[in-house]
């Protein structure tokens, strides 16, 4: 077995040859969470004042003061790592920063603020119906697309229907609950649901960008349309993209939150944390997109001009499974493998501190909804007696368990960009030998680590991997009804069950989860949740890394960290006077 200081001169070496190249494909993270939905309705319907608790709007913000805002910042270069298509809600590729990119482009009913609570945005007030079957929705008036035609209800019925008949696995699901919409007016509509949703807030008024009807209805095949530029309301409009190299937005001075703080927006691919962080220093790029690796955090800091703005998130780091293969059907071993892994270790040797330890039931430690009766474990004596339980022993004496006359000897596939997780994945390979589970880490490129664990973005398509790191970005963490879609055996409501889990007890939680919408029996059904994944195991969540953005703030420094969700994001962009 190798120590820990060769493992790690590996990694320096890998490290070097990386910034020395700049050549291998990004570690793409995740696409946008999707969201899970009811598949029948409650036997009984919550009372008004449990819907009021659970779906109320917030007050509506007022209209943006007229105040002298400040002169727009000409340009901000900001690195990526992966190329997003053309950035529409049909061809965006990963959860970030392309969710975030055509996010830019278009507005949704709610937005967040900077705590991450959804606040009015296009709608400017939702009232809930009692039963919770349908929500008059009185819309901001004045707004217009990014080609000066007006904003009107008509495109909110237009792009629900859109969704829904042209599926995207995203927000078509999003909406698979709402049965019409109705308009009333240019500015009134009223959303008819077949059964409540405790995540309308999120799912459907935070989540879904609206499409412009009268561009969008000729479309056949929204995957293959490319626009000359993307029409929105949002305060930016793609003007360029040169595929695997650059994008140029231009800001939307007529915005109806306000002009803009940067007149340009230029989004520039490097293929890997090494390259992007070595254009920082050049200052060839204004921004890092992607949280900057904690051992560089420091470093750059310490160069006169350059800030990073840090904080919590809610993305996660993984180590998932294939559950529908042996020997990672079995509990005992699944439970062995969490019991073998010390997260802590990972906080500290490769975050340097610089991140939370995993909660075993998924959810964030500082998410109101955490069961905090659950807390990782690190017990290898423990994990050891598991294997022997389940009569996986070592009859050679090599050091490595036999499962079935095999050696217990397995693959982990991580992407090659992202030193991170191989760091992590070398460190998790030290911590399964010493309890007899031998593993072989395959650094792949991002593509390839896709296709096998999440083939086409789709669970129904399967996966084809044994053990593999992952993580997935804020919004599955964000809100906590959204936890069955990476559990349920239903692949309609396990969207994100990357792992082919099947439990029956997982699902009969779920089921009850998605019907509920009064708040307080809502949290305790998440709790319950919560504990069954750590009894069961379906993946194992490592560690919440913190998000740490450097930027030249001599270019541009009015970055604002949403909670869970880091700075790239639109209200980064707009007036503090608008923002909600």
């Amino acid at each position: 077995m190798k120590t820990r200081k060769t493992i790690w001169f590996v990694v320096s070496l890998f490290i070097v040859l990386s910034m020395a190249l700049a050549a291998c494909q990004p570690a793409a993270t995740s696409t946008p969470a999707e969201p899970a939905a009811a598949t029948t309705a409650p036997t009984t319907a919550p009372t008004e004042a449990q819907v009021q608790a659970a779906t109320k709007a917030p007050e509506p913000t007022a209209e943006p003061t007229k105040v002298q805002e400040p002169a727009q910042v000409e340009k901000v270069r900001i690195a990526i790592a992966k190329d997003e298509s053309s950035a529409n809600p049909y061809t965006y590729v990963t959860g970030y920063p392309g969710w975030y990119m055509m996010m830019l482009q278009y507005d949704t009913l709610y937005q967040v603020n900077a705590k991450g609570e959804p606040s009015p945005w296009l709608a400017t007030e939702v009232k809930p119906a009692a039963d919770g079957l349908s929500y008059e929705i009185t819309l901001r008036d004045g707004v217009k697309w990014h080609d000066g035609t007006a904003f009107t209800a008509n495109d909110i019925k237009f792009a629900f229907g859109y969704y829904i008949e042209k599926k995207i696995g995203r927000f078509s699901r999003d909406l698979r609950l709402v049965e019409s919409v109705e308009i009333v007016d240019d500015t009134h509509i009223v959303i008819k649901m077949t059964a409540p949703s405790p995540s309308f807030t999120f799912q459907i008024l935070v989540d879904v960008p609206i499409i412009p009807e009268h561009i969008w209805k000729d479309v056949v095949d929204p995957k293959e349309e490319v626009f000359e530029t993307n029409i929105g309301t949002g305060p930016y409009k793609l003007v360029e993209h040169k595929a695997d190299q650059y994008y140029r937005f231009e800001a939307n001075d007529d915005y109806f939150a306000g002009k803009p703080l940067v007149k340009e927006i230029q989004f520039i691919q490097f293929s890997d944390d090494a390259g992007m962080i070595a254009a920082l220093q050049g200052k060839e790029v204004d921004m890092i997109s992607r949280s900057v690796p904690p051992e560089q955090v420091d470093l750059l800091g310490a160069i006169q001009g350059i800030k990073i703005q840090a904080g919590a998130e809610f993305s996660t780091s993984q180590l998932v499974f294939d559950t529908q293969t042996a020997p990672f059907d079995q509990l005992e071993v699944r439970q062995a493998i969490d019991l073998a892994i010390n997260k802590q270790d990972l906080v500290d040797t490769v975050y340097l501190g610089a991140a939370t330890v995993g909660n075993p039931g998924y959810t964030h430690p500082s998410h109101p909804s955490v069961n905090t009766a659950l807390a990782a474990k690190y017990d290898p004596e423990a994990a050891k007696a598991l294997l022997e339980q389940a009569g996986l022993k070592d009859s050679d004496g090599d050091g490595v368990r036999e499962f079935e006359g095999q050696p217990m000897k397995y693959e982990l596939i991580t992407p090659a960009g992202n030193s991170l997780r191989l760091r992590m994945a070398e460190l998790i390979k030290e911590m399964l030998a010493a309890v007899g589970i031998a593993v072989d880490v395959a650094a792949v490129e991002s593509t390839t680590w896709e296709n096998q664990v999440w083939p086409e973005f789709d669970v129904a398509k399967g996966r084809n991997y044994q053990m593999a790191m992952w993580g997935w970005s804020a919004s599955t963490g964000t809100d906590p009804a959204q936890l069955p879609q990476l559990i349920h055996s239903d692949n309609a409501i396990g969207s994100l069950n990357i792992t082919g889990y099947q439990s029956a007890t997982l699902d009969e939680i779920g089921n009850e989860l998605l019907k509920t919408t009064e708040a307080e029996a809502l949290k305790k059904q998440v709790q319950d949740l919560q504990a069954a994944i750590a009894e069961e195991v379906p993946f194992v969540t490592l560690v919440y890394p913190n998000g740490n953005y450097a930027y030249w703030a001599e270019v541009y420094d009015g970055w604002v960290f949403v909670t869970g969700q880091g700075v790239l994001s639109r209200l980064s962009f707009i007036p503090a006077s608008s923002q909600p």
